[in-house]
């Protein structure tokens, strides 16, 4: 019979945390006929969530870089700056004139994107949990080798 067992230890210094096995056999009891079992645990749902948080962290992201543009007066006519403009006004398009701008006519700091940026974090994170709640659930596969057993059995 064979027992596995496992530390965890972590390093006062760094913070690190080491993971330590340990494999004790009991060598009273006959050994088993040998073979492998190789198992793995995946969940489909865990993808799905990734992909949320990325699409809406690539939003939020983008969003943010137009309030910091904006605010520290970026010049309107460089290739970047009109990029970022005119890939974040079809996302602010529902928030438009919903609250005032504040400043002068170089820096400018647009409450509409604060509140943009809000808004899409709180749907990222519902649709996430929404996955999660549907759709999360561990899938274990096993699958047995008989290859390793000797010959004449």
């Amino acid at each position: 019979m064979e027992r596995r067992d496992t530390d965890i230890e972590r390093d006062p210094e760094t913070g690190r945390e080491y993971e330590h096995l340990h494999t004790t056999r009991d060598e009273s009891i006959d050994p088993p006929i040998a073979s492998s079992e190789v198992v793995s645990t995946f969940n489909p749902g865990r993808r799905a969530m990734e992909l949320i948080y990325l699409v809406f962290g690539v939003i939020d992201g983008l969003l943010l870089i137009r309030l910091v543009l904006k605010l520290l007066g970026a010049n309107q006519s460089a290739a970047f700056t009109q990029w970022v403009y005119n890939v974040t006004d079809f996302f602010l398009a529902p928030f438009r004139n919903l609250l005032p701008t504040i400043g002068n006519n170089q820096s400018q700091l647009e409450m509409s994107v604060v509140v943009a940026v809000l808004v899409y974090a709180l749907i990222g994170w519902v649709l996430a949990r929404l996955i999660a709640i549907l759709f999360f659930r561990n899938v274990t596969v096993a699958r047995r080798s008989d290859r390793l057993r000797p010959r004449g059995y």
